[in-house]
């Protein structure tokens, strides 16, 4: 939406007016001031009207007394968000003096303009003035409070609308009565602060109107174990109490139980906060903030539970309180420094980027990590304050390396979800760049995936803007969330940056190298560049490198360090080194190659590589002028062939190919050095020894300097001493397939070879006769029943080598038994490379990819039908899917009140698991001794095959005593094959 503009005028005709109005108009969910009257600029005190405009874009509730602002700015957005909200609200905005509140009365109405834009005129009337000390203790006198309700000149009520509960600054009053009765009869007064864990969530799944039940039931809850009047509804979720401290606990774990038995609505877990410390001064809405304080601390659990502000939270409070009250100071005195972290490229290890970090260093609290002063920031919305700051550090350096004559890198900013609610961050910092002349690609912006997850239509735009503006945006900590993937698909992004937490895991299994490996390759294959951070070691280093990550950025390299820091490494020369940033472009492209993919190594229309193996020895090889050729990269394979076959270590340490074993005539020289002027994909045959090496090489990058770098892929090995095997780049690629074959189509005759799980050496297994009746016998032996009729029909040497001719290579999947369990394979078939008469066929293991694809999209499906059916039903407790083979299990939709059991969400042995774990559910002994009895596979099978169903009744232990339940079990087909459903639900009354 574009900002709707008045004629000069206009304009001119409306400033000039005395009467106090303003006139706005809601653009990318923020209030934009169009209009500011003289009586307007009079009221609030400006004399300058250039200030009165800023203060309303940038700072609208500056002013605002501390207990009104959050009041006033939520009737605000619902009136610009709502169509038929009224706007009519009475608060206080500091006078002159700077000491008493003037009372402000303002209404307000949407007009709509000729050109259909909607803007809201506001006005404003002075209602009287106010000391502080009136103002902190009661907002209006209780005479002008009445007087005011009842000439309708204020329409706020006592009581909040929705709950019936006292307002919260009523309620303040109520609680500083209550405090003093409670007191003069001996006991001891508790502030109560609550709200519940997962609102927002709850609004999004089922609703606002849903959400306002679950309020409402819960202050008649509050109501009934409190009083009405000792009650409160804050705004939103947020509830306070003041009662007695005798018998807290008790009074509360009471409320919890009767919350969870709440009928008619979807229960939610809820965080309380105890606050009973009342020194002097301390009044009810200080009380209050404790509390808060106190649940806050529970806010990553979902559970029911409740915490009492001790002294350690004292001085967290005041840790917040200073930072603050000191964030402007801080910034003013430079008491937050920025330090830079580099970025280093991985193919040629100098610096390509720097990424700018504060630091906090005061003069009274000492060194402040991020992780003490950040929250803080951004929960009180201040932290765009800091990261603007921190803009004009990063432009003031980059000035600065300019002036010493040093190479200059992109620097990098983090920016907060608040940052885009407390101003428009995309103006703030285009302006301070074009101001200091800098170009918009020397800043980089940062965002974590977690910011996006909030109102992700609105993020996505502004993520846009700063692409649009030159700034490249990255993707911060990608991969410590849960919707990182989804994003992708939409939000456009320059580059991933893998969170840390990779690397912190790297020795933990192999788990984390296999999903970021799979996550680079998605990455390149998308087009972004990547970043992982938290590299700490060379062993980490070289596995990033291989895996295909473009840039690394830890400890290994450097820890943050102030500017005056990165001069004096320079002038001491021991600085890591700027890369030259005409050759950026070039790395670029070198990075990201992904040599697990032979597609980047032959991109022409005419060159076919289909018939070879997915996974190939690869390399990027550079050249340079001088005729010094280096390794920049290479993967597993390709180092292995090259040791195994040619006795050659590769390293990264370029050498003269003068000197190497290749001479003028070598077919593999000329094609490396004719790259240097084509682009097209050369395949080359070299002769060496006893064999013929087959491989194919493209130019993918030149650098300014000269140099130029070539993908090479190695494709197959031919044996010419006996023509018979392809052993040695077979072996290279052990790692990737269990079986390998070599088949003659004269007579059907081959050689098997294998690899042991772990180890890339092949060993000769067998050599046979009549291949495809042999593999057709063997699947009847050890692929699994339903695939095994498939394979028979299609695995004949007539219908392979008619696939072969039509489209290059023949492919199936299926499964088979290994350890009793099932397995996935893949099959593929390719015709040797100037041999006619021979096939090589390859079986590899993707039992772990398919199942993972398989139990993500099934997972889908029965999401989306079980949401149904517990729409449709509201009587089902839980749901499960059972493999009737495995017995593997996955739980769906389970209530509130089976998670408390305690019960696995997914896990193998079904049966076994259910009759284990019964006597946690099940009320009686009898009723676990009839379950374990009759719970077992063949028993359950056995009834579903006669009866089309299984079904027992029992009933289980709930907090208001037993409850008879019904668990059935059928059985579902779907694309994947037969399932069993087990659904426990409440059981009829009689």
């Amino acid at each position: 939406m574009e900002r709707y503009r008045f004629t000069d005028n206009e304009r001119a005709l409306m400033e000039k007016a005395d009467i106090p109005f303003a006139i706005y108009q809601f653009i990318d969910k923020r209030v934009v001031t169009l209009i500011l009257s003289k009586g307007f600029c009079d009221l609030f005190g400006y004399e300058d009207p250039e200030k009165a405009y800023y203060n309303a874009d940038n700072d609208m509730y500056r002013d605002t007394h501390p207990d009104d602002a959050g009041r006033i700015a939520d009737a605000a957005y619902r009136f610009a968000t709502t169509d038929d909200a009224g706007y009519d609200v009475v608060y206080r905005s500091k006078a002159k003096d700077g000491e008493s509140y003037n009372i402000i009365h303002a209404q307000a109405k949407h007009i709509q303009t000729a050109t259909g834009e909607r803007l809201a005129q506001v006005w404003y009337t002075y209602e009287g003035n106010c000391t502080g000390d009136d103002a902190n203790a009661i907002f209006i006198g209780n005479n002008m409070k009445t007087s005011l309700y009842e000439d309708s000149m204020l329409k706020a009520s006592y009581y909040d609308h929705l709950t019936g509960l006292p307002g919260m600054t009523y309620f303040f009053e109520l609680a500083t009565y209550k405090r003093k009765v409670i007191e003069r009869e001996g006991g001891t007064p508790a502030m109560l602060y609550m709200d519940f864990s997962g609102m927002k969530y709850y609004n999004h799944k089922f609703g606002f109107a849903e959400g306002d039940k679950l309020l409402q039931a819960f202050s008649r809850v509050l109501a009934k174990h409190f009083g009405n009047e000792n009650a409160s509804r804050l705004g939103q979720d947020h509830f306070a109490v003041i009662t007695k401290a005798d018998g807290i606990e008790m009074e509360l774990k009471s409320l919890f139980e009767e919350c969870t038995a709440m009928e008619d609505v979807q229960t939610l877990p809820i965080h309380v906060g105890i606050y009973m410390h009342w020194f002097d001064g301390i009044v009810a809405s200080m009380a209050c903030d404790r509390a808060k304080f106190a649940c806050d601390t529970l806010k990553n659990l979902y559970s029911s539970e409740f915490s009492y502000y001790d002294m350690k939270m004292k001085d967290a409070e005041e840790r917040q309180q200073y930072i603050i009250a000191n964030l402007d100071k801080a910034i003013e005195e430079r008491w937050i420094k920025v330090y830079y972290q580099p970025i280093v490229r991985a193919v040629n290890g100098r610096v390509c980027d720097e990424e700018a970090l504060a630091r906090w260093i005061d003069p009274v609290m000492g060194f402040m990590s991020p992780g003490d002063f950040i929250p803080v920031l951004e929960d009180h919305r201040l932290i765009y304050k800091l990261d603007l700051f921190v803009v004009e550090c990063v432009l003031q350096k980059i000035k600065t390396l300019s002036g010493a004559g040093l190479n200059l890198m992109p620097q990098s900013v983090n920016l907060s979800r608040s940052d885009f609610d407390s101003c428009d961050i995309v103006s703030e910092i285009c302006r301070r760049v074009d101001n200091a002349g800098i170009d918009h690609s020397m800043l980089t912006i940062e965002i974590t995936e977690s910011v996006l997850g909030d109102d992700f239509d609105f993020m996505k735009k502004q993520v846009e803007r700063f692409r649009a503006l030159g700034f490249r945006v990255w993707m911060d900590d990608f991969g410590s969330g849960y919707s990182s993937l989804d994003m992708l698909q939409s939000m456009p992004f320059d580059l991933l940056k893998f969170d840390m937490r990779f690397m912190q895991q790297f020795n933990n299994g192999p788990k984390s190298k296999i999903m970021l490996t799979e996550l680079l390759r998605m990455a390149n294959a998308l087009g972004l560049d990547t970043v992982c951070e938290g590299v700490e070691t060379e062993e980490q280093a070289k596995f990033l490198l291989e895996a295909g990550c473009a840039k690394l950025q830890g400890y290994y390299y450097q820890k943050p360090i102030p500017v005056e820091k990165i001069l004096e490494k320079y002038a001491l020369g021991i600085q890591i080194g700027f890369e030259e940033p005409e050759q950026s472009q070039y790395y670029d492209i070198v990075g990201r190659l992904s040599l697990h993919d032979i597609s980047s190594v032959a991109q022409d229309d005419n060159v076919s590589l289909d018939k070879y193996f997915d996974s190939m020895p690869m390399a990027v090889i550079e050249v340079k002028g001088n005729g010094l050729v280096r390794f920049t990269r290479s993967n597993s394979s390709y180092r292995e062939f090259m040791h195994r076959n040619f006795g050659m270590q590769i390293s990264d340490n370029a050498f003269n190919y003068g000197e190497t074993t290749l001479d003028e005539r070598s077919p593999f020289l000329k094609a490396l050095l004719n790259c240097r002027n084509d682009r097209n994909t050369f395949m080359v045959d070299e002769q060496m020894g006893s064999v013929t090496v087959h491989s194919c090489m493209r130019r993918i990058a030149v650098n300014p300097n000269g140099t130029y770098a070539v993908a090479v892929a190695v494709l197959s090995v031919r044996d010419n001493s006996n023509g018979t095997t392809y052993e040695n780049i077979a072996r290279a690629l052990a790692a990737d397939f269990t079986s390998l074959y070599y088949v003659d189509l004269r007579n059907d005759e081959f050689v098997e070879y294998s690899s042991k799980r772990g180890e890339d050496e092949l060993a000769l297994e067998r050599h046979g006769k009549d291949f495809f009746a042999a593999s057709r016998a063997d699947a009847v032996k050890i692929l699994y029943s339903e695939d095994a009729d498939n394979f028979i029909a299609v695995f004949t040497k007539e219908n392979v080598l008619k696939k072969l001719d039509e489209q290059g290579t023949f492919t199936i999947n299926y499964r088979q038994m290994s350890d009793r369990e099932l397995v996935y394979m893949s099959l593929k078939v390719m015709r040797m490379q100037h041999d006619p008469d021979h096939i090589i066929i390859g079986t590899r293991n993707v039992d772990q990819q398919m199942k993972q694809n398989q139990m993500l999209e099934q997972i889908r499906r029965n999401e989306a039908v079980f949401s149904r059916m517990m729409a449709l039903s509201g009587d089902y407790i839980c749901l499960y899917t059972i493999d009737p083979v495995t017995e593997d299990y996955v739980e769906y939709s389970a209530t509130n009140m089976y998670k408390d059991y305690g019960l696995k969400k997914r896990g193998k042995d079904f049966f076994k698991a259910g009759r284990d774990t019964c006597h946690k559910v099940i009320y009686s002994e009898e009723d676990c001794e009839r379950f374990r009895s009759q719970f077992t596979k063949e028993n359950v099978m056995n009834c579903v095959e006669k009866d089309g169903s299984f079904t027992i009744k029992y009933s289980i232990t709930t907090p208001d005593g037993p409850m008879s339940v019904v668990a059935r079990a059928t059985m579902i087909r779907e694309e994947d094959g037969k399932k069993l459903v087990l659904g426990v639900k409440k059981a009829a009354t009689t």
